[in-house]
């Protein structure tokens, strides 16, 4: 039951199951893609601020979120904000089993529920997230519904259910469109070594902070940047970047790589830009039943047997890129989807997760090094 003091909240699926709970955040109504993610309890604050999660309504599968709470929006020599992975808030919803209303830690200047206040999101807590990740796992994602009200208002089931029955799936639309810088933008460290061009499809921050530590210059440029407008920079290499949506969409992006696959323009390609280049390559890609978002995703080198542990946030994968002279080289443990291609001539990379550790794992930064080896720096 309800204290008087709380606002009630629903979370609906497309077929009208709901569960009921303790609203916070922001008091509105949105749809999204009802997703989960196994990240622990540290690393909402860059889960949040994923702009991979760009139309999805988040599932929290840590009983606890919001314990040390959310830090300033400072920003570093660069002009890049140092804590988050973006700018804003970029999930369109919030579903926790138990936000912390009482944080602690030394950097924190908010709670959870002040931060989705400030960003006009909504969430949703005191709910039962186990049966909620169940059904997802099951039945897959699916659009969702997810209202918070005002106190004391009673929640109007009839008129939420036929909201929820004409959610469109945001996966239709060019979400990095949405989510992409609309103009250039340049990053230069202290004696810069090389030069970058970086396709923003949904970038996270630390991927440029990455690149930045390595003493590139970085040129972060619109998702649909074509291959003169980026070759005009006269780059040492090309970043394809991670994003939301369904890579099929991005028919701009994949031609631009297909043309810097023909001229050896060295590459590198992160999540979405995994699938974007294996595209590019005459690959097809297909959807994941309930995606693979968490920190602790195994992944094994096919070719030194080694296993790593990484962070991962994507719905679909891509496969049949042999054809345009990749190898797999790197492939999930749990259900052998690809995790990264090589192309046997060309200085060309990709992988499936994110590299950049934040939040997540630090096993793969080398692969940073690795792409300053394709472009000879």
């Amino acid at each position: 039951m309800l204290y008087k003091d709380e606002r009630p909240a629903i979370l609906m699926l497309k077929d009208g199951r709901y569960f009921e709970g303790i609203g916070f955040g922001a008091t509105k109504t949105v749809t999204g893609e009802l997703v989960f993610t196994t990240i622990t309890g540290a690393g909402y604050n860059e889960t949040l601020t994923d702009p991979s999660y760009w139309g999805q309504i988040v599932v929290m599968t840590h009983p606890l979120v919001g314990n040390y709470g959310v830090p300033p929006w400072e920003k570093d020599e660069h002009g890049i904000t140092k804590y988050f992975e973006s700018d804003s808030i970029k999930v369109s919803g919030f579903v926790v089993n138990e936000c912390c209303k009482i944080p602690s830690h030394y950097e924190s200047v908010k709670t959870l529920d002040e931060f989705l206040q400030e960003q006009d999101v909504p969430g949703i807590e005191w709910i039962d997230t186990r049966a909620i990740t169940k059904i997802l796992r099951e039945e897959g994602v699916q659009v969702g519904l997810l209202s918070v009200m005002d106190e004391g208002e009673t929640p109007d089931l009839n008129h939420l259910k036929e909201i929820v029955s004409k959610a469109k799936d945001p996966n239709l639309r060019e979400l990095a469109r949405e989510v992409c810088t609309p103009e250039v933008k340049t990053f230069t460290p202290t004696n810069p070594m090389g030069k970058v061009v970086v396709i923003d499809l949904g970038v996270k921050l630390n991927i440029l902070r990455n690149l930045l530590k390595r003493g590139l210059e970085v040129i972060l440029v619109p998702y649909d940047y074509s291959h003169e407008q980026i070759m005009a920079f006269n780059p040492n290499g090309v970043l394809i970047s991670n994003g939301p949506g369904d890579p099929k969409i991005y028919t701009a992006t994949i031609d631009t790589c297909r043309k810097l696959m023909d001229n050896n323009i060295p590459m590198f390609g992160i999540c979405l830009g995994n699938q974007i280049i294996g595209l590019a390559a005459g690959g097809t890609s297909y959807k994941l039943k309930y995606g693979h978002r968490g920190g602790n995703k195994t992944v094994i080198n096919l070719q030194t047997k080694q296993c790593y542990i990484t962070s991962q946030n994507h719905g679909f994968c891509v496969r049949d890129f042999e054809k345009g002279g990749f190898i797999e080289f790197l492939k999930n443990i749990d259900d052998n989807s690809n995790e990264g291609i090589i192309h046997e001539e060309k200085p060309i990379l990709a992988v499936q997760f994110h590299p950049e550790a934040s939040p997540g794992p630090l096993d793969s930064l080398y692969l940073f090094d690795k792409f300053m080896e394709l472009m000879k720096l």
